[in-house]
């Protein structure tokens, strides 16, 4: 049973706390929680603690906006025009040379001219298999006729099968090749020689040349435009890889099969 203080025994139970508070001593009768907590309040905090605590906040926090912002722009980059062009279906725009003539001679013809059949002498000095060679844009490549064309651009250019072979003028010659490749693809200088990544570049006049059974061919590029599908095939060599990296737009390049020791506009 708690005892009710009287006010004798009152102030015999305070005079204590009176003593201590009178003598400057107010914290002696203070709870052990209370003293633990108000000596913890009071320690000494470290020289450039606070700033060494602010500065990795503000560090996480730019690490973490920074990320988000590249997240958002391969976003973007990925998948924004697919879905435009999903909205707004690509037109073909077709290319123009910068310069008017071909660099063979002549005023260039955007028309496919008919032409008698040429056969390039036969050099023992030419590698083997089919390769085709672009001066202006640095390609290198051996093509590649697989029946998964995948197999062929997971290394360089697809030569589609089911069509014409090198030096044919009856069907066209298709080669599909990536624009920016794999990820290994940029560990070295490989997607410069075996990659259609600056075929965007090639104009009217500029010259492609195909090897085959140890064969030159020369072929003259008239014609070029950006659009879904191959549109002109009496092309003797057509050409084509994405504009993006992911969208139905493509790059296309058609040339003609030319004797190189005669005028390409006659």
């Amino acid at each position: 049973m708690k005892q009710t203080p009287t006010p004798a025994n009152y102030w015999q139970l305070q005079f204590p706390k009176v003593r201590a508070v009178l003598l400057g001593q107010p914290g002696v009768y203070q709870s052990v929680r209370t003293r633990v907590k108000t000596a913890t309040r009071s320690l000494p905090i470290a020289p450039g603690e606070t700033s060494v605590k602010k500065v990795s906040k503000l560090f996480l926090n730019v690490f973490l906006s920074l990320v988000s912002l590249i997240a958002v722009v391969i976003a973007v980059s990925v998948f924004a025009p697919d879905l435009y062009y999903q909205v707004f279906p690509p037109q073909v725009v077709p290319v123009k040379a910068q310069e008017a003539g071909s660099v063979l001679g002549g005023d260039f013809v955007a028309d496919h001219v008919s032409k008698d059949p040429y056969l390039p002498p036969k050099n023992e000095n030419l590698p083997q298999g089919d390769w085709l060679i672009i001066p202006k844009i640095g390609v290198r490549t051996q093509l590649q006729a697989t029946a998964d064309y995948k197999e062929a651009l997971d290394k360089g250019l697809w030569l589609v099968p089911d069509f014409g072979r090198p030096g044919s003028q009856d069907m066209p010659m298709i080669v599909a090749g990536h624009r920016y490749g794999w990820d290994w693809w940029y560990r070295d200088d490989y997607w410069k020689y075996h990659s259609f990544n600056k075929l965007p570049e090639l104009e009217p006049g500029d010259i492609v040349e195909v090897i085959s059974d140890q064969r030159k061919w020369v072929y003259e590029v008239y014609a070029g435009e950006e659009g879904e599908e191959i549109t002109d095939y009496r092309a003797d060599l057509i050409m084509y890889t994405c504009k993006f990296l992911n969208s139905p737009v493509r790059h296309f390049r058609y040339a003609r099969l030319i004797d190189p020791t005669q005028d390409s506009q006659k």
